[in-house]
This record gives C-alpha cells, structure tokens and sequence, in this order.
C-alpha cells in the first residue's frame, strides 16, 4: 500500500535506486486551481538545432528476448493517461480533460504545430494494420447537449500575409511507384443505426453563398447548389434536390 507524500513504491517506501518495487505513485498530494504537482521547466538553448529529443522522452522497448506467444488483446503503451470525474457536481459545473496541449509562437519566424502523429512499419517489417491515430467517442448514459466525434475549430483574425486556410488537408505522399489510396473518405457502419445523412449543413447561414446557393436557375429546379474548386482551381457547383425522387 502506498502512504504519504513523494514517489513511493508498493511497499510504501519512498523510491530510490535500483527502483526494484513498481509500480511507483506519487501519493498524498492535491492540487487546487492554480497548482501543479510536476512541473518540467526546460530551455532550448542551442542557437542552430532544435530540442528535438524533448523536454520529457518516454521509451518503451519489447526486445527480441520477450516474443509474444500469446495475446490479451492489449498493446504495449508508452503513455496512458486516465482522468475521472466521480462527484455529483451541479449542472454543468465541472468539465474533465485528459490532455490539454499548446504549441504557440509568441515572437516570430517559426512554425507552429501542436502535435506530430507518426504512425510507422519499418522496411522488411510485418504488421496486420497500420492507423496513424483512432478517436472512439461512447456515451453509456445521459447526454444533454451534444455528441461529437472530432471537434475543429478555425480562428484566424489576420489575413495579412494572404494565408491559404483549409480546416482538413488530405495528402497522398507516397512514391510514384505505389498503388493509389483506395480512398480519401470512407464510410462504413458495424451497427443497424447508420447515419441519418450525409452532410448536415444547417449551420451554414443561407445567405453564404459562396459555399451553398439557391438563387439563379438552379432554384428553378434543384433545392439548391453546392461549390468547390475543381482541379484546375476554377468555379464548380454540384446541385442538390430537395426529395429523394426527382428526375
């Protein structure tokens, strides 16, 4: 049992080398609203390359000595992180957040990216599949508002460099070798429920009609018109009925 305050292992010493008793708990602690139990404060002082190892490196190696010969079901994780709301707090009174990351340039002449995903099978390697990153979003009780599996949310208030702003790039970088993606969006359902539409643009204003139009000859005859860049980077529509039946 782990008691008192700092680092301790399961016999409830606190740890110190050869750290022979995992897993090892920082214990007794609380934070209130400003405080921090751990904090790393690093500089990068090297004046031609990057702290590219990271302020704080996690590795976790299965060597070729601890081929698996069996299987749980469970990978090896580098990093797990569990943060639980278990009091019965007033309406909307308390939110839960497992991480919360920030990259952000506060002078000038850097790029700024909050987060690198890097999913890899190495030359000569065999791996069943390979998934850059897996969002799962499940609701077992009550949901007031609103259900969301991935959440983006643009805000650029200066255009004065004239920047190109796109919510989602989809990129194909492989050599002119290799066979096409199969596909750059692909939809599918493992339950009878499906999806009641397509796109819902509801909160697209009407009157933006530089994405949705519904004037001119198409509403004549179509519900309206959706637009894109076609691949020489001109004017596209594509219209749209308002059944599910018309000619």
């Amino acid at each position: 049992m782990t008691t008192g305050l700092g680092l301790r292992g399961t016999d409830g010493q606190i740890a110190v080398p050869p750290y022979t008793k995992p897993p090892y708990t920082w214990a007794g602690n609380i934070v209130k609203e400003n405080d921090r139990l751990l904090l790393f404060d690093v500089e990068a002082v090297n004046l031609t390359k990057g702290a590219r190892q990271g302020a704080v490196a996690i590795q976790l190696d299965r060597t070729s000595g601890y081929a698996m010969t069996a299987w749980d079901g469970n990978p090896d994780c580098g990093l797990k992180i569990a943060v639980n709301n278990r009091a019965a707090n007033t309406t909307a009174a308390n939110g839960v957040r497992a991480l919360d990351i920030q990259a952000r340039n506060r002078s000038t002449n850097a790029w700024v990216k909050t987060m690198e995903l890097n999913a890899r099978n190495d030359s000569g390697a065999e791996t069943v599949s390979l998934i850059g990153m897996h969002i799962r979003c499940e609701n077992y009780g009550t949901v007031d508002d609103e259900i969301i599996g991935l959440d983006i949310e643009m805000s650029s208030e200066n255009d004065t460099s004239s920047p190109t702003k796109d919510a989602i790039v989809i990129r194909n970088t492989d050599a002119s070798g290799m066979t096409a993606v199969g596909s750059v969006i692909k939809l599918s359902n493992s339950s009878t429920n499906g999806f009641t539409s397509l796109l819902d643009l509801t909160g697209i204003a009407a009157a933006n009609a530089t994405l949705i139009s519904t004037s001119g000859t198409a509403a004549t005859t179509f519900a309206g018109r959706l637009h894109f860049l076609d691949a020489a980077g001109a004017d596209a529509y594509i219209n749209y009925y308002s059944t599910s039946n018309e000619a």
